[in-house]
């Protein structure tokens, strides 16, 4: 989707102050977790950010959404979905982060905050594992990729203009992908070959991160391990699948969700066999790490406060939208 200028965000909004998250952090329950007979949950909750609906959308000023797609890409690993909604109290997203065993950032348009929230997470991502190696993972596809550099980097200016909107196409393998855990051993070599060697990848995508920049940069290139690398529509290499060196935080840019589960008409997503076993690896890859993090929530009751499935998708369209279906939620 669209991905609008970035400006510069209020420190006062976007930054908490570390007294303010070290107290959070206290009252989170970092070892939150039920009682298992193995290292493995077998009941995840995932939570997907959702975000201001556009203007031209014509909503009530407040609304929030949620493409659908995204929530069938989590589901159809065997993990719920929890909306995490805007303009909440700080209280709301601390216990989200104690409650969930995951959180995907989805692609979008930037707004100051889809970065807050994100940055509530992903700095309560990083503090858990630094403190007691709990796992907290974090996923972020195209919007929420760009994101994850931003948030590493502390800056909203980082990403170059990149003419990468509305095309399909293979990965280019980096070395760092050999030992990573999204491209390492755990890929089936069918699906390496499919990433290699096909257009499964669909990018819908205005700005985008240069290897060079990476590379140059080393608060970025000691953070993240930079694992694919693919081309945008002017020949110019783009970085395309990133994780983190010590964190359990994952990001590409290209959306593996739009194979199997948007179909508008006129458009470049891949729906092969081949590109639905990409989209299912990188789902499955996700739902397993969340399934290394034990948290819960207090009770069934509380739980069901925040599922999804209390909400209903709306039908868009076929030609229209870039989403089929949208979860709306109305302040």
């Amino acid at each position: 989707m669209l991905v609008v200028p970035f400006k510069w965000i209020s420190i006062m909004k976007m930054m908490i102050s570390g007294a303010l998250i070290v107290l959070l952090m206290l009252k989170m329950n970092i070892g939150n977790a039920l009682p298992l007979s193995s290292s493995e949950y077998n009941r995840p909750i995932i939570g997907i950010l959702s975000q201001s609906v556009p203007s031209t959308w014509q909503k009530p000023n407040g609304t929030t959404y949620i493409a659908a797609s995204y929530v069938k890409y989590i589901e159809a690993t065997g993990a719920q979905v929890v909306p995490i909604l805007m303009n909440r109290s700080i209280e709301y997203y601390a216990h989200l982060f104690n409650s969930l065993n995951g959180v995907l950032l989805p692609g979008g348009d930037f707004t100051d905050e889809y970065f807050y929230v994100a940055n509530l997470f992903y700095t309560w991502s990083l503090k858990a594992f630094d403190q007691t190696k709990k796992s907290f993972p974090i996923w972020g596809t195209c919007l929420g990729f760009e994101v994850l550099f931003m948030l590493t980097r502390h800056s909203t200016t980082i990403l170059d203009n990149c003419n990468g909107y509305n095309f399909a196409t293979e990965l280019t393998f980096m070395p760092d992908a050999d030992n990573s855990r999204l491209l390492g051993s755990s890929l089936p070599s069918s699906v390496k070959k499919e990433l290699l060697n096909e257009p499964t990848t669909a990018n819908y995508h205005n700005f985008c991160m240069r290897p060079e920049n990476f590379t140059a940069d080393p608060i970025l290139s000691n953070f993240y391990k930079m694992l694919t690398i693919s081309y945008d529509l002017e020949n110019r290499a783009f970085i395309s699948t990133i994780e983190s060196r010590r964190y359990p935080i994952f990001g590409v840019q290209w959306h593996p969700e739009k194979n199997a589960f948007e179909w508008r008409v006129n458009t470049t997503i891949p729906h092969s066999r081949d590109a639905i076993e990409v989209m299912q690896y990188t789902a499955n890859f996700f739902a397993e790490q969340a399934r290394q993090n034990t948290n819960h929530f207090d009770s069934l009751q509380d739980e069901l406060k925040y599922l999804i499935y209390q909400y209903t998708p709306e039908f868009m369209g076929l030609d229209v939208s870039h989403f089929q279906q949208i979860y709306f939620f109305y302040s």
